[in-house]
C-alpha cells in the first residue's frame, strides 16, 4: 500500500515540475518575441484587437487592397475573418494589447482545463477535478500546437473548448445542457475559423440517421449561427459583409506552396515541385476525402466519439491551409482516450500513444508533415481506448 501511495505522488512531483519548467519556458519565449520590434508574439489577436477598434470607430476591418481584389500571401498577416468576429472584438478592443494577450491565454488555458474536467466526469468519475486541471495545465506548454496558438494569440487555443463540447455532446449519457453546448460550440468555431463547417455535416449526416442528440446539436448549430449573422446584420449592415466576400474571393487566389502551411495539397505541392495551380487542384481532392471521411464517420452505430474524432481531423484540412496550431482542436479526443482506458488493461498503450502525439508534434516544428503522424496517433489512441460500453453509444441517441 505504502508503494503504491508513493509512486502517484512521485509522478505528481514530477509532473509539477515538468510544468513550472514548460510554462517559465513558454512565458520567457513569448515576453522575448512580444519585445521585438515589431512584436513576434500575439500578432493573430492583435489582427482581432485591430479589426474591433476598426469597427469601433465606423470603418471596415478589412484591408482596402483586399476588397479591391488584390491576392494576398496565405502566411501574410491580414483580418479575414468574418464581420461578427470583428464586432464581438470590438467590446474589448478598448484593452491594451499586452493585457489581452496574456488574458487570451488565460482563459484558453481555463477552457482547456475545464474541459478536461468535464470529460474526465463522464469518461473516468472517480478522478477529483485536481488530479484532473494540474496535469492538464502542467503539460500545455508541452503540447505545442496549442503552445504555439497561444504565442501567436490564435483563436484556435479555444478550439478544445469547442471541440470538447461537441464530443461531450455525443457521450452516452449526455444531457440537454451538453447538446445545446455542443451546438453552440459548433456554430461558434464555424463563424470563427469556417474549417469546422464540416463538422456541421457530420451532425447532420448522423441526424439524418437517426440520432436524436445529433439532430439537436445541428438545430442550436443552425439557430446560433442564424442569430449571429442577424445581429451582425443590424449592428454593421451589409456592408462589411460585402467587404467580406471580396476578401474570401481574393483570398482564394493567395499563395499557397509554402513550408509554413501543413495543408496536404500543399505539401504534396512541395514535394514534387508544384506550384500553387497543382495545389488548388489538389485541394479539390482534399476537400472531396474530407467530406467522404466525414459522411461515412457518421453512420449510425459503433463508437461516436471515434467516429466524431475521424471528423475533426478530417475537418484540419477542408480549407487548402492548415497551420500547425490547428490539431490543438484534437486535445479533448486525447483526454477522453486516456480517461476512458483509465484503470483498464489499455490504458498503458493508450498512454504511450499520446505521448508519442505529443513527442511528433514537438518534431514537427523541424519536419511539418509529421503533425498527421501526431494526428494519427491521437485517433489511434481513441481506437484503443474503446470498450464494450462505449461501442454501445449510437442507441442511446435514437431513444
Amino acid at each position: 500500500m505504502t508503494a503504491r501511495r508513493e509512486r502517484p505522488s512521485v509522478a505528481r512531483g514530477a509532473l509539477l515540475i515538468l510544468g513550472v519548467v514548460g510554462w517559465i519556458g513558454l512565458i520567457w519565449i513569448g515576453a522575448t518575441l512580444y519585445s521585438s520590434t515589431p512584436p513576434k508574439a500575439g500578432f493573430d489577436l492583435e489582427l482581432l484587437l485591430r479589426a474591433g477598434r476598426d469597427v469601433a470607430a465606423g470603418r471596415s476591418p478589412y484591408d482596402p487592397a483586399l476588397v479591391a481584389g488584390t491576392a494576398p500571401i496565405a502566411e501574410s498577416l491580414f483580418y479575414s475573418y468574418p464581420p461578427v468576429m470583428a464586432q464581438a472584438m470590438a467590446l474589448v478592443a478598448w484593452v491594451p494589447s499586452p493585457v489581452a494577450l496574456v488574458a487570451w491565454g488565460a482563459v484558453a488555458v481555463a477552457g482547456l482545463a475545464g474541459i478536461a474536467v468535464a470529460l474526465a466526469r463522464r469518461f473516468a468519475p472517480a478522478r477529483t477535478a485536481r488530479e484532473v486541471a494540474l496535469p492538464v495545465i502542467a503539460l500545455a506548454p508541452l503540447c505545442f500546437p496549442f503552445a504555439i496558438g497561444l504565442l501567436f494569440g490564435n483563436f484556435d487555443v479555444f478550439f478544445p473548448l469547442l471541440y470538447g463540447a461537441m464530443l461531450l455532446a455525443v457521450a452516452s449519457g449526455a444531457r440537454a445542457t451538453s447538446e445545446r453546448a455542443g451546438g453552440a460550440a459548433l456554430a461558434v468555431a464555424t463563424i470563427a475559423k469556417l474549417h469546422p463547417a464540416s463538422l456541421g455535416a457530420w451532425f447532420g449526416v448522423r441526424g439524418l440517421t437517426g440520432d436524436r442528440a445529433a439532430v439537436r446539436v445541428f438545430v442550436v448549430a443552425a439557430v446560433v449561427g442564424i442569430a449571429a449573422l442577424a445581429a451582425s446584420l443590424v449592428i454593421g449592415g451589409v456592408g462589411p459583409w460585402a467587404d467580406y466576400l471580396a476578401v474570401v474571393r481574393a483570398g482564394s487566389n493567395a499563395d499557397l506552396v509554402d513550408p509554413r502551411n501543413a495543408g496536404p495539397a500543399a505539401q504534396l505541392a512541395l514535394l514534387v515541385g508544384g506550384d500553387d495551380r497543382f495545389a488548388r487542384t489538389v485541394q479539390i481532392g482534399v476537400t472531396a476525402v474530407v467530406l467522404l471521411v466525414t459522411v461515412a464517420a457518421a453512420r449510425r452505430g459503433g463508437d461516436p466519439v471515434e467516429r466524431l474524432a475521424w471528423a475533426a481531423a478530417a475537418s484540419l484540412a477542408t480549407l487548402p491551409v492548415t497551420w500547425f496550431h490547428y490539431p490543438s482542436a484534437l486535445i479533448p479526443f486525447g483526454l477522453a482516450a486516456l480517461f476512458r482506458s483509465d484503470g483498464r488493461a489499455s490504458a498503458r498503450s493508450v498512454e504511450r500513444l499520446i505521448a508519442g502525439a505529443l513527442v511528433v508534434a514537438a518534431i514537427a516544428i523541424a519536419f511539418l508533415p509529421l503533425i498527421w503522424v501526431a494526428i494519427g496517433l491521437v485517433l489511434a489512441a481513441v481506437r484503443r481506448s474503446r470498450s464494450a460500453e462505449e461501442s454501445q453509444l449510437a442507441p442511446r441517441a435514437v431513444e
